[in-house]
């Protein structure tokens, strides 16, 4: 007998949980930390119930189980001679993918679809039904039967980034080029703008505003643009959230981190170029004070405050729109004007202009915003609980 898996992305996996128990009368066969599955028995459904990754509401992967590795290798050749594209071929599981897509990880399981590293398929590791390959175990069971599976992944929407995780076709390489090249346009559109602003007007409310305004107009541009990719994050803080959160692996974070400090400094050189100016002037604007710090502890605190509730909100979507409409703000309602951003922050030390930050004052704006994104987190966690599992 074979079963349709159904795999859908939810925002709250609580209130997902309750709504099908309800539809279905049956409680969770599993339920883990940001998954849960349900083995519906009339009709024959297996429900798997994402949190945290794409849309919400958005479909994950669909795919059936069938009873023997038999029927794997029947649908492998049906499918193959239909022209279908497959990510390897193992004897206990076929995975589907439509042109150009890969299969990417599902945040915090090691089951079926978390079958390859950052190269991409072809590092897909295989195991017999029962059996294991490397470290991971590649079977779906239902009860005490393990079933063989073939799954069909679907892109997830490119007009929703994800800041918690990243597209199923992008290999580290792409992901790392994005963060470099997304961070290298932040930082010069911040440091751009306020030469312009400084050149076209002598009013400082008017430069701020002005350096405020193309900032937000440009981040939002980037977020839309690199979302997909990468996840558009751009600042260390956000890829070390996302990193906890267990949609980032933690090595990768950190080589996040370092492409963009490195893509803020090349942006950061540019916008010097741009304005004929020398290629690195350090900065001798002195920022430190008690004021600054406290604001910029609450801007970053902000920053990720907005990231992560519109993410996990029903209107992901529109992460672009909130963060660069709060990051226009808090130029306004920050005494720091809001960096946020230790990448930027540092990146920032190499202009001695309008947006320049002293080599000496760096050190405490990034412990604030350290202690800034630590303090979202927490409010994060209570917010947004999750279950012991």
């Amino acid at each position: 007998m074979s079963r349709v898996q159904l795999a859908l992305n939810v925002s709250n996996l609580d209130e997902a949980i309750g709504f099908y128990s309800k539809l279905f009368a049956t409680e969770p066969a599993k339920v883990r930390d940001g998954y849960a599955n349900f083995a519906v028995v009339d009709p024959p459904l297996k429900l798997v119930l994402i949190e945290g990754t794409g849309v919400p509401g958005s479909l994950n992967h669909l795919g059936v189980e069938v009873a023997s590795t038999d029927d794997v290798a029947a649908a492998t050749k049906r499918l193959s001679g239909e022209g279908l594209q497959h990510c390897g071929r193992g004897r206990g599981v076929v995975l589907l993918r439509s042109a150009g897509q890969g299969v990417d990880r599902r945040p915090r399981r090691r089951a079926v679809g978390d079958l390859h590293g950052p190269r991409g398929c072809g590092d897909a590791r295989w195991a017999a039904p029962g059996g294991r390959t490397g470290r991971r175990r590649h079977v779906l069971r239902h009860g005490a039967r393990v079933r063989c599976s073939l799954l069909l992944r679907w892109p997830t929407p490119a007009s929703a980034p994800n800041w918690s995780s990243v597209s199923p076709t992008a290999s580290l390489g792409r992901r790392l080029s994005a963060e470099f090249v997304g961070t290298a346009f932040l930082v010069a559109i911040v440091v751009g703008s306020g030469i312009a602003a400084q050149r076209l007007s002598t009013d400082t409310g008017l430069q701020l505003f002005e350096n405020a305004a193309a900032t937000g107009a440009g981040l939002i541009a980037l977020i839309l643009t690199f979302g997909h990719v990468s996840g558009a994050r751009f600042n260390p803080l956000v890829s070390a959230v996302a990193a906890l959160d267990g949609n980032l692996r933690p090595s990768h974070a950190g080589l996040e981190a370092a492409v963009q400090i490195v893509g803020g400094i090349t942006g950061a050189i540019v916008a010097n170029l741009m304005f004929d100016l020398s290629t690195i002037t350090w900065s001798t604007h002195d920022r430190i004070g008690s004021a600054t710090f406290l604001a910029e502890v609450v801007a970053t605190f902000g920053l990720i405050t907005v990231i992560l509730g519109v993410a996990r909100s029903p209107r992901a979507e529109t992460v672009a729109f909130a963060v660069g409409a709060y990051i226009a703000a808090a130029y306004w309602f920050t005494s720091s004007t809001s960096f946020a951003n230790p990448a930027v922050t540092i990146a920032r030390t190499v202009t001695d202009t309008f947006s320049g930050i002293a080599p000496t004052s760096a050190p405490a704006f990034i412990a604030a915003q350290t202690v800034g994104a630590a303090g979202a987190v927490g409010l994060d966690r209570y917010l947004h609980p999750r279950k012991a599992r």
